[in-house]
């Protein structure tokens, strides 16, 4: 599974702008991150750290795939499924959140495609692992269009 991290990150930058109306003033025992700062250092880098045990990574020595062997690695891919779904329920239940139904639903497909993925590495099914890590992108994209279209524009060229 390829994926354009770099394009990622460009694309959340977008959110600031997008989505920064619909934040109401945190609480002093709330989190003060913006939305955009939220999906974009916190959200997406444990997406990509999920990502990266399905994908092909390419380094000095070469081409190969990120697909956990050991215990540990498995470990550590089912520890980023869990963090992806429980980072939904601060999404779904802070002063960041979106006030639309719409953001609860896909919050909730995001959580199911998150607890599938926690589930295949629990059991160490690796095409599981790589079809819950493709539907948690399509959950991605999903939200976007509906929230943030701009970040799906395909780039230039």
């Amino acid at each position: 599974m390829t994926r354009k991290i770099l394009l990622l990150s460009a694309l959340f930058a977008g959110l600031s702008v997008t989505m920064a109306a619909t934040a109401q003033a945190p609480k002093d025992d709330e989190s003060h991150l913006p939305l955009n700062e939220f999906m974009g250092h916190v959200l997406q880098r444990n997406a990509e750290q999920l990502w990266t045990w399905t994908a092909w990574l390419i380094d000095e020595k070469g081409e190969h795939s990120g697909r956990p062997v050991t215990e540990q690695q498995w470990e550590e891919a089912e520890s980023d499924a869990l963090t992806i779904q429980q980072l939904t329920y601060t999404l779904q239940h802070s002063t960041i959140r979106i006030d639309d139904p719409r953001w609860d639903r896909h919050l909730e497909g995001l959580r199911a495609a998150a607890t599938a993925s926690a589930d295949a590495a629990e059991h160490k099914d690796y095409d599981a692992l790589e079809r819950a890590g493709e539907a948690i992108n399509d959950q991605c994209i999903a939200c976007h269009m509906t929230f943030a279209p701009e970040l799906e524009t395909p780039p230039p060229g």
